[in-house]
């Protein structure tokens, strides 16, 4: 079950990514590599994964083959876990030599296989867009994506292997792509992440990320040895799960989707287990819920649907965020049950904004309304 929730915890804790422009002028040339992306059939992949913790003297290494059709399926097949006295924040999870991971948006759905344990879990998603999942594998569209978002350069041209390509770079800390998918909601220190793209065809080369979070540990990613239009066979996006394999959960468990209902159902959980909001919003989770003595297994999937919906709150606000709804949190501030006070605001289409309030009740109010709203809490 704790591999099963770390698991959970990788798919739940990270942000929506969508295109907008913030470029320095190299944003029509991404564009274009976005576009070209989209023309081909099938691709597979590399990915080496650094995550160091100076605190704890410890390093983890992981590398995998990551492979993705056009219909958006992907592939996950990890090939090395080197660990030395690497210590995880309760939010990261683990991976073990002999895992694949699949995410099949055609049937809705994520399944993880340990070959090593001879163990499967499968979980259905309750939101349709993909692209949350799909970011932790480096997925290129889904970072061309993420840099398009972000201030970034053009580095000019180079040689990579042989190759010559043309390199785009962002330092900016709103980054939120890759990770292997580890620790999005942890917030970003320094980012360095640079791209490069062959000249002649417009498709990524290599991609490298360097970004260092909050408790100074630092994250490594790189995407090497593209393969573009591969040869897709239907069965390699079919989980091939023996016999004797045992699932711990033999029941569907669900993705809720990040929305207002569910961040409200969160934040719930949070207080009705501590008496107090979390002061970040993006450390929302509730840890204790789920443990490997639970033998019922109606408990099991109750105890994995609250840990799922505790992580809501951390998606949806940065999902708003990426939208641009200038969200505020006020968690610090606000106690449970106060009703005159601002927990959790953004800005809706038509310049209104929606408010949850500190008993978590939710009302649309005009942005004059707000300013007072504010104001008085700053009193």
């Amino acid at each position: 079950m704790t591999k099963l929730a770390a698991a959970a915890v990788i798919i739940i804790a990270c942000s929506i990514s969508l295109i907008f422009w913030k470029s320095t002028g190299s944003g029509i040339a991404l564009a274009d590599v976005l576009t070209r992306i989209e023309q081909v059939t099938g691709y597979m992949y590399q990915i080496k994964f650094i995550a160091t913790d100076p605190e704890q003297q410890g390093t983890e290494t992981t590398t995998a083959t990551i492979l993705v059709s056009k219909e958006a399926d992907l592939k996950m097949t990890i090939t090395q876990v080197d660990s030395n006295n690497f210590q995880k924040p309760p939010d990261w999870g683990s991976s073990e030599v002999g895992e694949e991971w699949y995410l099949l948006p055609t049937s809705n759905s994520v399944v993880f296989i340990n070959h090593k344990q001879k163990e499967y879990s499968r979980f259905f998603i309750e939101n349709p867009n993909h692209s949350l999942y799909k970011k932790q594998y480096n997925e290129p569209r889904e970072i061309i994506k993420q840099i398009l978002n972000c201030e970034h350069k053009s580095l000019g041209q180079s040689i990579i292997d042989g190759i010559t390509v043309e390199g785009f770079q962002t330092t900016d800390k709103d980054y939120q792509g890759g990770f292997f998918g580890q620790a999005d909601s942890f917030p970003n220190k320094k980012v360095d992440v640079k791209l490069w793209v062959d000249v002649n065809t417009f498709l990524p080369v290599r991609l490298e990320e360097d970004v260092t979070k909050s408790g100074n540990i630092r994250i490594q990613d790189f995407s090497y040895d593209f393969r573009w239009n591969v040869i897709i066979n239907p069965d390699d996006f079919e989980p091939n799960i023996p016999e004797d394999y045992n699932t711990p959960i033999k029941a569907d468990v669900v993705f809720p989707n990040p929305n207002e209902e569910n961040t409200i159902k969160g934040l719930k959980l949070f207080v009705d287990s501590v008496n107090k909001y979390p002061v970040d919003i993006k450390r929302s989770g509730v840890e204790y819920m789920i443990n490997e003595d639970i033998s019922d297994q109606e408990e099991k999937i109750r105890k994995m649907g609250e840990l799922l919906i505790s992580r809501t709150p951390a998606v949806f606000y940065n999902t708003l965020a990426n939208e641009n709804k200038e969200p505020v949190y006020y968690g610090e501030t606000v106690e449970p049950g106060d009703s005159s006070k601002v927990l959790l605001r953004w800005k809706l289409d038509d310049g209104q904004y929606r408010v949850i309030f500190g008993d978590l009740s939710a009302k649309t109010v005009t942005a004059e309304r707000l300013a007072e709203l504010e104001k008085q809490q700053l009193k």
